[in-house]
């Protein structure tokens, strides 16, 4: 008789662990939270927080230029809502108009020899980097842009162009420029800004010149307002 108990007991309790064993067995659930058997192929639980995206991606580079600075107050300064490719500079005299303003649509002002605004998918840096007058208003923001002169199977010149906004709020208005290098006699052969950056009031950019050797340049104003100058 104490036999036939102890094999009882010992039936339950075979029976009673069977029930709670986290082990998957096919058309069998396992409690939720468990962890998925080695080579089950099924894909165990990862905490939420591990999937989120991170909150900041290293920025691709540009083709030509970069954006750098941030808008203050979380609001897009009025340079950069600026229309480059139809944009109306004043003061822009590398483009060689008789007009103190230049007006560029679709990149390039249309003329025989063209300006052209931003070519080759160059972008424009923002930064503060020009004086502020007068000098207790609120800084606006400034931008670099490139600037080419010329046909693309002649003679052509590169500038990069610092550009402010005027004390309406509105009008564009070019400082004196960065101008590159000229180009060969036979216009076979142009000096290229690769890239270009703004540090603190200092302009840098990398260039490619005539040569097709490329070297990194660093520009300053002379004065306050200009010109630039190669340090």
């Amino acid at each position: 008789m104490r036999t036939k108990s102890l094999l009882g007991i010992v039936l339950a309790l075979a029976a009673t662990a069977a029930c709670t064993s986290t082990e998957r067995r096919p058309g069998v659930a396992a409690p939720a939270g468990s962890p998925a058997p080695i080579g089950s192929g099924t894909a165990s639980a990862v905490p939420s927080a591990a999937l989120a995206e991170p909150t900041a991606r290293a920025t691709p580079s540009a083709p030509v230029g970069a954006t750098t600075g941030a808008s203050r107050g979380g609001e897009q300064s009025e340079i950069r809502k600026t229309d480059w490719p139809n944009v109306a500079v004043k003061g822009l005299t590398f483009c060689g108009e008789a007009d103190d303003v230049v007006r560029f649509r679709d990149g390039s002002n249309g003329l025989d020899i063209p300006c052209r605004m931003l070519p080759g998918g160059a972008r424009p840096v923002y930064g503060e980097f020009l004086v502020e007058e007068p000098a207790n208003a609120p800084a606006r923001g400034d931008a670099l842009v490139l600037v080419e002169l010329g046909n693309p199977d002649a003679a052509r010149q590169q500038a990069l162009v610092p550009i402010q906004i005027g004390f309406d709020g509105k009008t564009r208005e070019a400082w004196p420029v960065i101008k590159g290098d000229p180009s060969s006699a036979a216009g076979d052969k142009v000096m290229t800004f690769t890239s270009y950056r703004i540090e603190r009031q200092t302009v840098v950019t990398t260039v490619k010149r005539l040569d097709g050797k490329t070297e990194t340049r660093r520009y300053r104003l002379a004065g306050m307002h200009g010109p630039w100058e190669r340090f």
